[in-house]
């Protein structure tokens, strides 16, 4: 898994960098398989001024599905990462659970037996069929 943080309206700090890759590493952990690449934005509208005009936007590619795009704004950059990261995590999990379910009622309703060649081949042209039968393999 790939994460890039990039800054608009002020010089990132190897700091703040640092702490978004570790906690965006870290929440997204589990997902790594499937994550390909996050991209993370800081932007600070008006610079030094103080104010609600500090977002961070984060754009998550998973295999075989959209992309997962989060955005908070607020005062604080710490605070702001949290909630984003809270977030994208969330928001990941629910999208895998949704493929896993999908996959699961493709599978219960129309079960192929693997044994009959002709009727599973007509059968490869489903990407969720493809998929669930890639998952049984790993999982074999």
């Amino acid at each position: 898994m790939l994460i890039q943080v990039s800054g608009k309206g002020f010089e990132l700090s190897p700091e703040l960098r640092d702490d978004v890759e570790e906690k965006m590493k870290t929440a997204l952990e589990r997902f790594r398989t499937r994550i390909g690449r996050v991209n993370v934005f800081l932007a600070d509208e008006n610079g030094p001024k103080n104010g609600v005009d500090k977002s961070l936007r984060a754009i998550i590619d998973i295999e075989r599905l959209p992309l997962i795009v989060v955005e908070e704004k607020g005062d604080a950059w710490l605070s702001i990462l949290d909630r984003t990261v809270e977030r994208a995590t969330h928001t990941v999990s629910r999208q895998i659970e949704r493929i896993r379910s999908r996959m699961d009622r493709t599978s219960m309703a129309g079960d192929v037996d693997e044994s009959d060649e002709s009727t599973s081949d007509s059968k490869d042209w489903n990407p969720l069929r493809q998929a669930l039968k890639r998952e049984r393999g790993m999982n074999d």
